[in-house]
Formats: C-alpha cells, sequence, structure tokens
C-alpha cells in the first residue's frame, strides 16, 4: 500500500472511528511495521493526534504480540485440513466464514 493511500484510511477512517469510540482521549491503536506504517508522514500524523489517541509502539517482527495472529494459524490449520481442498476463491471464502464463526469465544 502506498503512503499516501494509508494516510488517507487512517485520517479520514480511524480518526473519526477513534475519537467516537474513545472521546476522552485513551484510545490505542496498534499498527505492524509495514513500510507505510512506518513512513515520516504517517508518525508525524500520529504524533499531531496524540491527544485524541496513542499509537502503541511494535518492536519489529513480533507477530507473536499480535493474538489475530494465533487466530489466522488455528483457521489456517482447520482450512488445510478440511477436504476436498478449495477449488476456487467463492468456495474459500464460504469456507473461512465458517471456520470464523465456529471460532470459540475464548479464542478472542
Amino acid at each position: 500500500m502506498k503512503v499516501a493511500n494509508y494516510l488517507n484510511i487512517i485520517a479520514d477512517h480511524l480518526h473519526p472511528y477513534m475519537v467516537l469510540v474513545f472521546p476522552t482521549g485513551n484510545g490505542i491503536f496498534q499498527q505492524d511495521n509495514a513500510p507505510c506504517h512506518k513512513a515520516l508522514i504517517v508518525l508525524e500524523w500520529f504524533k499531531e493526534h496524540t491527544d485524541e489517541f496513542h499509537l502503541m509502539s511494535w518492536p519489529p517482527n513480533s507477530p507473536d504480540l499480535n493474538p489475530m495472529e494465533h487466530i489466522w494459524d488455528v483457521m489456517e490449520r482447520q482450512l488445510r485440513a478440511q477436504t476436498p481442498p478449495c477449488t476456487n476463491i467463492s468456495t474459500l471464502c464460504d469456507r473461512c466464514l465458517d471456520i470464523w464463526y465456529k471460532l470459540s469465544p475464548v479464542m478472542y
């Protein structure tokens, strides 16, 4: 993703959401170390909005700190265990959704 596109997304969508959900400014946003996330203009944008919400610092190469990565792993294992294998995108999508909706709330 290009930096300008990412900046538009956070400005147009993330910012209004965070201000609405965390009106006291105590919200925390987490992103990984994708190049567009680490761009100077993006980091400066987050600094300008520190009074509205905070950007969580993120060590490089740390998927273990992101709980979603563990959920993706569980889903992938379940998907690969299914037979026959998916033959098209539609089937893949249906199976992923089926697995997603059957995940235990404990997983979250």
